[in-house]
């Protein structure tokens, strides 16, 4: 027996701008939902800090809205196909998925989802622009995938629900229906009928800068998750440091009265690339970003002196990559 959650609409409109869902839990998804924070206001210190740049640019003061920054000019250039796809039929096990939408969901509540010969690829920034998610899925990820060129746009929390049903070994069949313009998703005999978003109406995708990274350094998300919760006890910020001489990766972060200190020599790391650069970040976002990283991967991570910080690494057993970046915050005396 099916059970088939349809929408009234065949075209769901979204609200226009995103959605700040951070802060708020939504249920389902095998307790793979993240609930996300917003940054609180600092406490003074003695130092004045400014708040996160929008990748480089500086953002506006606190609860403005600064969603306009992203221009057309900015945005990311469409596929030569602007509709959704005239075929879509992929079958892709239910811990991938749940691991992709997981990701994306600590940051946003929609995407728009890329599809063609080759894979799927989605881009998101959060409301504020202080993070942003690129990532791809190769067709080789899917236990089967045949797909041509078009755009889906999706409700990432209502999508989440419903690969929660699955367990990690199960799999999950994807198609797109033209008539309904829905997206059917099965799992085992359960079948859904989920209304898609128009994408236009999902804020634009910005192009990832080029910026000129002096330090790169590969460490184990277990490594990094250590120094994000030790920072956690202390700090709403976090610093990363590296020292040309000696080769060392430092966490670091300063409380009004304590203070902690994660210090990485280049004996416990790989692929260093060193440099005198540090950068302080939010913790409110890091943590739901590394908290989305799955255990023991390896993360490469690029950063300089108040530049955005990088972290890239592999999914799906390497048939996916993602690029998570986030601005840091400028000091300044």
């Amino acid at each position: 027996m099916s059970t088939n959650a349809n929408s009234d609409n065949v075209e769901t409109e979204s609200t226009g701008a995103d959605t700040d869902a951070r802060g708020e839990q939504e249920p389902g998804v095998d307790q793979d939902g993240v609930d996300i924070a917003t940054e609180g206001e600092q406490e003074e210190s003695a130092v004045t800090e400014s708040p996160e740049t929008e990748f480089g640019i500086e953002s506006k003061e606190a609860g403005q809205d600064v969603a306009g920054t992203v221009d057309d000019a900015n945005a990311k250039e469409e596929s030569t196909v602007e509709g959704p796809p005239a075929k879509f039929q992929a079958a892709i096990q239910g811990g991938k998925l749940k691991t992709v939408l997981k990701t994306l969901r600590a940051i946003v509540d929609e995407a728009r989802i890329h599809i063609d010969k080759n894979g799927i690829s989605m881009r998101a920034v959060d409301p504020a622009n202080v993070a942003m998610d690129d990532l791809d899925l190769n067709a080789a990820a899917f236990e089967s995938y045949d797909a041509t060129p078009g755009i889906v746009g999706v409700d990432l929390g209502r999508f989440a629900d419903v690969v929660g049903m699955a367990n990690k070994d199960d799999l999950v069949q994807l198609s797109f229906d033209q008539q309904t313009r829905k997206l059917v998703i099965h799992v085992d005999d359960v079948e859904f009928t989920m209304a898609c978003l128009n994408p236009k109406t999902i804020r634009a995708e910005p192009e990832i800068p080029d910026l000129d990274h002096p330090a790169e350094v590969t460490i184990s998300r277990d490594a990094l998750d250590r120094g994000v919760k030790a920072a956690d006890m202390v700090s709403d910020h976090i610093r990363f440091t590296m020292d040309d001489v000696p080769e060392l990766f430092s966490i670091e972060a300063e409380g009004d009265t304590d203070d902690v200190s994660l210090e990485i020599d280049s004996e416990d790391l790989e692929d260093v690339t060193a440099a005198d650069a540090e950068g302080l970040f939010s913790l409110d976002y890091l943590k739901d970003i590394v908290r989305t990283i799955p255990k023991g991967t390896a993360v490469r991570m690029t950063f300089g002196t108040d530049l955005p910080v990088i972290m890239a690494y592999e999914l799906a057993d390497g048939d996916g990559q993602v690029n998570r970046m986030l601005a840091p915050r400028i000091r300044t005396d």
